[in-house]
């Protein structure tokens, strides 16, 4: 990318442009967004990265200007969603630069096929980032935790030369550290199984080919290889009865995403729908609401424990549910286990406990089931504690929604009265 600045400070510039962009996406060559300037109509960025070329409807006069390097920055970083189709202002320009070279666009109706050469040479930029991961860890180690800078500064520069080489998952995991430690009396024992995960990561990338196949996809989504929709959309469908139990929406560093807890009425399999958009929340409207049950075919990613999946052909139209399965702890315990067992970088695994009662004592969040048997809820500082939860009981057992993590259950919604209500 380097390469393509007209000058010394237009990086710079570029990368603070990421809060203004809306409405970007990518589908297989083309790249665009709009991007919000000073003026009341945003500029319409396009890159066709074939080329590359870019287009903006700016006045600038540097080529590229900040707008298109800002995009680009952006979909380096992984933070440009994968769209279905070209977006209409888009592809009018790549259509066009198409018909003047002479050169046939990819159709979006055509499947999306990998450049080997492209491929091999991210392969080589992920695994030289890797070892001097592995190498960083090493040194953290040997010169003892409690040496360990836990600023966010130091953590921020390793995910920078992460992203650098084409790893954001990687990134992303290290961009976490600093608060977890900083807010947990436990962090030497935290950061000592964060590193040894990292490190089981990197030495699974070093004997991937050696990897059964759904362990390689595994490996390869918790590193941060892109998959294309369209061959997600290739994969087997599976048809059923999916209840939405859950949805949230979260934002960090302007970018928004989407998640959607899905869970077949008869075989209690697991779904979650995962959506992106930068700048502002703008998502997909044709998602069933929660609390109803939809009969379609859903396209999981390929992996060990396949979790994400996109919503493919629907058989029906969404109606309401008032029963709901769920399942005892220790039923969602030895789920949750064999989960991890599949894939031991899972950071979360979903669960629908029936009949248990949110309870406060000895300054700690708890259910109880009718056993006695009490689960931790985990409760981060950025989230207020599950006050509502406990009014929504009022003190009777409920069934609730959540996700298995480190710290215990982290509720998303609860299970009462025929309806499910977001926590």
């Amino acid at each position: 990318m380097t390469a393509l600045v007209p000058d010394p400070k237009a990086v710079a510039l570029a990368r603070r442009l990421g809060p203004s962009f809306s409405n970007t996406g990518h589908h297989a060559n083309a790249l665009w967004g709009l991007c919000q300037g000073s003026g009341l109509k945003p500029y319409q960025t396009i890159v066709d990265l074939s080329g590359p070329a870019f287009k903006c409807s700016c006045p600038s006069r540097k080529f590229p200007c900040k707008h298109a390097l800002g995009l680009l920055i952006s979909w380096s970083e992984d933070a440009v969603p994968e769209a279905d189709s070209i977006a209409d202002f888009a592809e009018v320009w790549i259509e066009a630069r198409a018909d003047r070279d002479g050169v046939k666009p990819e159709t979006p109706a055509a499947p999306k096929t990998a450049n080997p050469a492209t491929a091999e040479l991210r392969f080589k930029q992920v695994t030289i980032g890797l070892e001097e991961l592995d190498t960083w860890i090493a040194d953290q180690v040997r010169t003892g935790l409690a040496q360990t800078d836990r600023s966010y500064t130091a953590f921020e520069a390793a995910a920078a030369r992460m992203v650098d080489s084409k790893a954001p998952g990687i990134a992303s995991t290290l961009r976490r550290l600093p608060y977890a430690l900083a807010t947990r009396k436990d962090w030497p024992q935290r950061l000592l199984g964060e590193y040894a995960q990292l490190h089981l990561l990197v030495q699974a990338h070093r004997r991937l080919n050696e990897l059964p196949d759904p362990l390689q996809a595994t490996v390869r989504s918790h590193i941060g290889y892109p998959v294309a929709a369209d061959s997600v959309l290739a994969e087997r469908p599976v048809r059923g009865r999916w209840m939405v139990l859950g949805i949230k929406v979260t934002e960090e560093n302007s970018l928004f995403s989407r998640k959607v807890w899905l869970r077949e009425r008869e075989s209690h399999s697991w779904a979650v729908l995962l959506d992106f958009s930068h700048g502002t929340p703008n998502f997909p409207a044709d998602l069933p609401p929660l609390g109803s049950l939809i009969d379609a075919d859903l396209h999981y990613y390929p992996g060990a424990a396949s979790l994400r999946a996109k919503l493919g052909e629907r058989h029906g139209n969404p109606e309401p549910f008032t029963t709901l399965p769920a399942t005892g702890i220790e039923e969602a315990l030895d789920d949750y286990a064999a989960a991890i067992g599949r894939d031991p970088w899972l950071r979360s695994w979903p669960v629908c406990l029936k009949d248990v009662i949110p309870t406060f004592a000895a300054e700690q969040w708890h259910v109880i089931d009718h056993t006695g048997r009490a689960i931790a809820i985990s409760t981060p500082l950025d989230e207020p504690p599950p006050w509502t939860l406990l009014g929504f009981s009022g003190g009777y057992p409920v069934t609730i929604i959540g996700e298995w993590t480190n710290d215990g259950i982290r509720v998303i919604s609860a299970f009462s009265g025929g309806r499910v209500v977001v926590m």
